[in-house]
């Protein structure tokens, strides 16, 4: 398999390929525990004003998102793992946007087949993905420069795919110390922070199926 890491904020042409999103703190991690919480589907979007005329159309669809790390003025929820695990999202169409993974979402959504990883799907994104000859992991990083947090994911997952074994203990180690951690906490989102931490917490595999994010379950069919 020929993995490659792409910085999706800066990198202008993506290939054909199938794609791994990585936004760990927060949108790639709090999209699992979306459906984890009973939604049936994901309407992504990098525009709130796109956001809000979807809900305006769709009255019982729950908002979700953020803007810098707060929660966008009249939406329901933050995009905050925590604050979603303390939601009833059952039977729920979810309006979601991010500042960077729905963005990056945006410029890769024509160029295969896309999925959401974090840590705590990531076992399940493996065996989704384990037969394919090359892959794509896009970083969402942020505005101002890299995530140290999503780099450290990305290389966890190359090293999965290419059949190593590394220490996830390690990784998580790297991430509490990294500067989005630091940056989650004087945010306040300690607990998100731990949230976004829980490895292999369902088997969920979210795949964008345009116009839409679609769950897909694995195998093992463990879902918390």
């Amino acid at each position: 398999m020929n993995v490659e890491i792409f910085d999706g904020r800066k990198t202008k042409d993506f290939p054909e390929s199938t794609k791994v999103l990585v936004d760990i703190f927060r949108s790639t991690t709090t999209i699992p525990y979306i459906f984890l919480g009973g939604a049936t589907m994901v309407y992504p979007t990098d525009s709130i004003k796109a956001a809000r005329e979807f809900h305006e159309k769709h009255t019982d669809s729950v908002l979700v998102g953020e803007r810098w790390g707060i929660r966008i003025r009249g939406f329901h929820l933050n995009n905050s793992p925590y604050e979603i695990l303390k939601s009833d999202l059952n039977g729920k169409t979810v309006v979601f946007t991010s500042t960077n993974g729905t963005l990056v979402l945006q410029k890769i959504k024509n160029t295969g087949k896309i999925i959401m990883g974090s840590f705590v799907n990531v076992s399940a994104v493996v065996r989704e993905i384990s037969s394919e000859d090359s892959v794509g992991i896009v970083v969402s990083n942020r505005p101002d420069g890299p995530a140290d947090e999503d780099n450290y994911f990305a290389c966890y997952l190359r090293d999965l795919l290419e059949g190593k074994n590394p220490d996830f203990s390690e990784v998580a180690d790297k991430v509490r110390k990294s500067k989005g951690a630091r940056r989650m906490r004087m945010l306040g989102y300690a607990k998100d922070l731990e949230h976004c931490l829980r490895k292999d917490i369902c088997d969920l595999v979210p795949v964008y199926s345009q116009p839409y994010i679609l769950v897909k379950k694995t195998d093992t069919g463990k879902t918390g």
